[in-house]
């Protein structure tokens, strides 16, 4: 480069400053044998002495187009600059696109300037013509009677034409995941002497089965297994169906799901839940059955909020207690999600959750049940991320024996606190046999560093325990190795437990698979 001409820098820094509206650079050029430096004065700005900027037809009472002439700042004595007016024709013709401006055109679009005088001049007019509206909307192919479809159409026949609004359209009826496909097309050919455009929206029905099998090794627990049927829609009005069973050999289960949208589809739903559990692991042994009912309202674009009705069928031994008990418990849920206008780098979710049970309507024993769940993720760039979980439980109850084992306490394990077995941490009995606890507290903390492609290398602390009155908090610490895949996820935890003895000190926790 230091071998060019004066001419060709000169030409060179012309080109750069032109578009900002500046004409008659003072350029000093000095050359040596090892460097080149170039002194700049822009010189004087091009002004602008003319500005004919003009929107009509119907868009001239558009508050967006003279929003958009306003910050383009054309104006008559500011300086030029050739960006402004190329993103302000670039504006004009979006927002005629975007707002149904159809018969839209230039009529003239010219920019002058005059180096000599040092003087530039716009000449913009835009005749939008007539702004088209919705037409009548024709579906398809649909598997869902199209009642049901009518309540996602977020316009009416008469509304003035958006396609941010059959971008949302098409949005929402993705969501439902009653469709493989979705493609909406607006026919402005067939637009009628009102201008109003039919919309053709062509959709291609989900598979009504789908079945998905999942399976992994974990060392705490061995081989597990999954197998879950769903029916995206079960029939025309919409309802879904889903079925999960889980094996492994301290757990089996099996659950049942039967979902029906209200009218207002994608933001309220009954649900009917039924669910049967076999464990028997560590001094549990216990057989349980649960089903409930549920009303489910999305309330905003972060929070959701369920109420619900359970019945609980339990048959269980806990070290010495065994019993069988039933109750019927009330409860209601709020959860709040971080939302995707957060940065990217940012996601939290929690979630909390409110129990009651009443001896004298047909449960066994009075109980309050209070849980919290929260997790907040963070991702510095591409390389590095760092997670944060914690988890409250609190049952208020007069005896704890008379509590059913699933909803008592544990702590440990893989997915709980690391460097401990699964399940292994509770108060005991005076044969040393785990009783499970009242209350529950769990805290983590992971930095994941990647090493290289999917594989991310780790380390953790946890803190927690499972109690009846005073905590003696629990820690985990240890580093970790994860490969991420959407197919065959492996994790590995070189985890220690301080507080553990002897042989349990020192915990491998190794899954392969699908986490459940």
């Amino acid at each position: 480069m230091k071998k060019w001409s004066d001419a060709k820098w000169n030409k060179l820094v012309n080109n750069a400053l032109n578009p900002l509206g500046y004409y008659h650079p003072h350029i000093l050029i000095d050359k040596t044998d090892k460097n080149l430096i170039l002194t700049i004065d822009a010189g004087v700005a091009m002004r602008i002495i003319e500005s004919d900027v003009v929107i009509s037809g119907e868009a001239q009472f558009d508050q967006d187009f003279q929003q958009a002439v306003i910050q383009a700042n054309l104006k008559v004595g500011q300086r030029l600059h050739h960006g402004r007016y190329d993103e302000l024709k670039k504006k004009i013709q979006t927002l005629a696109t975007i707002k149904g401006y159809f018969s839209s055109q230039f009529i003239t679009h010219q920019l002058k300037v005059s180096p000599e005088a040092n003087e530039a001049s716009i000449h913009l007019h835009f005749n939008s013509g007539p702004r088209y509206y919705f037409g009548e909307t024709l579906i398809n192919n649909s598997q869902i009677e199209l009642d049901r479809l009518a309540t996602l159409e977020p316009y009416n026949i008469g509304d003035e034409f958006d396609t941010r609004l059959l971008g949302l359209y098409h949005s929402q009826l993705s969501q439902t995941g009653w469709f493989n496909s979705v493609l909406i097309e607006p026919n402005i050919n067939l637009a009628n002497e009102n201008h109003e455009i039919p919309i053709n929206v062509n959709l291609e029905p989900h598979h009504k089965n789908v079945v998905q099998v999942g399976g992994g090794v974990v060392t705490d627990i061995g081989l597990r297994a999954s197998l879950r049927w769903t029916q995206p829609w079960y029939n025309t009005r919409g309802h879904s169906f889903e079925s999960e069973a889980k094996l492994s050999k301290p757990e089996q289960s099996l659950q049942l799901g039967y979902k029906i949208p209200t009218l207002d589809v994608l933001n309220d739903y009954y649900a009917v839940q039924f669910t049967s559990s076999h464990v028997d692991y560590l001094d549990t042994r216990s057989f349980s059955s649960n089903l409930s009912f549920e009303k489910h309202w999305i309330l905003t674009s972060h929070w959701e909020s369920s109420v619900y009705l359970q019945y609980l069928y339990e048959n269980y031994t806990q070290a010495s207690d065994e019993d069988i008990t039933q109750l019927l418990m009330p409860g209601i849920s709020f959860t709040y999600t971080s939302g995707k206008e957060e940065s990217k780098r940012l996601k939290h979710k929690h979630q909390l959750s409110i129990e009651y049970s009443n001896d004298h309507v047909i449960s066994d024993i009075q109980l309050l049940r209070l849980q919290n769940d929260s997790i907040v993720a963070r991702n510095f760039g591409n390389k590095q991320k760092i997670q944060f979980r914690t988890t409250i439980g609190i049952n208020i109850t007069d005896e704890l024996s008379e509590l059913p084992s699933s909803l008592r306490y544990f702590a440990g394990g893989d997915n709980n606190l690391r460097g401990y077995d699964y399940n292994s941490i509770s108060p005991v009995d005076e044969s040393g046999e785990l009783t499970g606890a009242l209350y529950l507290f769990n805290s983590g903390l992971d930095y994941q560093y990647n090493i290289y492609g999917a594989f991310w290398l780790g380390a953790f602390i946890d803190y927690g325990d499972a109690f009846d009155s005073k905590p003696d908090l629990k820690k985990g610490t240890g580093v970790s190795i994860e490969r991420y895949s959407e197919i065959i996820p492996i994790k590995l935890d070189f985890a220690w437990g301080e507080g553990a003895s002897g042989k349990d000190k020192f915990k491998l926790h190794f899954s392969l698979g699908a986490q459940f």
